[in-house]
């Protein structure tokens, strides 16, 4: 009988294990690199932002942010507890959801078809959502739950406590994305109960830092007060004095704050004058009154437009 030599009978076995191990090392090494390409992308697309920001076309805008949320998405499948990815992809999808999923209700509104404005409100309230579901896949770990809507507001107010200024974007993002869903569905009666949770994270924002993302926290606080009226806690005062105080911070030149401080409070309060001063000061604004932000400014500009343009549905004569 042919006597295999002990070193090659074995053989087998020993590539067995070195192959498998080496497969077992190339698979990581895959992955790593994998890894490292999606953070050298999102840091790319962080910068690239800029562009978008900068563009006036409001269709072109559209279509490539679009685009590119879904590009951000696969690249989060390959790298999914990237912070830097998941608080990016929040961002956008706040951003794309106000610039065009709610611009495509209010115009809805304005043409009077009910049954398109009620399809773009479950969109927006849906794409709110899944923004916050990104932030949160950095916030909840921070506060130690996987539920926050099951946190009672004294024991958010404990953890957030905890929490640093160098966690004030995913507490923004959140905040911002789940109130926003909130205010586009204000039947929803789960959310509208939620919202004090909303206005005590916005309140550790503003204690970090009042100017973050275009003093946002103050325009949201304008935004929730003065959209609603005092019956459903509503409170014009404090909405006029946010909106003032980011107008302060910001200078006057993100539009979107004049914009929303005409369709809420100004109405709500019915105050022709304060409506007025506010869609002309969009209206005649240059468009670049601030180049970094010509994309947000366009798109008030067209909102504040059709708003003038419906002036006599929304006061009593």
């Amino acid at each position: 009988m042919l006597r295999v030599p002990l070193r090659l009978r074995h053989l087998p076995h020993v590539w067995g294990r070195v192959g498998g191990g080496l497969l077992i090392a190339l698979a990581a090494s895959s992955c790593s690199l994998k890894k490292i390409a999606v953070r050298q992308a999102t840091g790319f697309f962080a910068e690239s932002r800029k562009v978008f920001e900068q563009e006036t076309d409001l269709e072109i805008a559209e279509t490539s942010i679009a685009s590119n949320l879904k590009l951000l998405e696969a690249m989060q499948v390959h790298d999914e507890h990237n912070d830097n990815l998941n608080l990016l992809i929040a961002e956008i999808y706040s951003a794309y959801t106000l610039s065009f999923a709610e611009d495509k209700m209010e115009q809805a509104e304005a043409d009077k078809k009910d049954a398109e404005v009620e399809r773009q409100r479950r969109r927006a309230k849906m794409l709110y959502l899944r923004a916050r579901d990104f932030a949160g896949k950095v916030l909840l770990p921070l506060l130690d739950t996987d539920d926050l809507s099951k946190m009672t507001e004294q024991e958010l107010q404990q953890r957030l406590a905890k929490l640093g200024k160098s966690d004030i974007a995913p507490v923004f993002w959140y905040a911002f994305a789940w109130g926003s869903a909130i205010n586009v569905d204000r039947e929803d009666t789960q959310g509208l109960s939620d919202l004090p949770k909303i206005e005590i994270m916005m309140a550790q924002v503003k204690a970090w830092d009042e100017a973050y993302y275009f003093a946002g926290a103050w325009l949201f606080e304008g935004v929730y007060f003065g959209a609603r009226n005092e019956m459903m806690g509503g409170d014009p005062a404090r909405a006029k004095a946010a909106f003032e105080k980011n107008l302060k911070l910001t200078e006057g030149k993100l539009l979107i704050t004049q914009y929303f401080y005409a369709r809420t409070y100004c109405i709500f309060a019915q105050d022709k004058a304060c409506f007025d001063k506010n869609i002309a000061a969009v209206l005649d604004a240059p468009a670049d009154l601030h180049p970094g932000q010509k994309l947000a400014n366009a798109l008030a500009k067209k909102k504040a437009e059709r708003l003038k343009r419906r002036k006599a549905d929304f006061f009593i004569e």
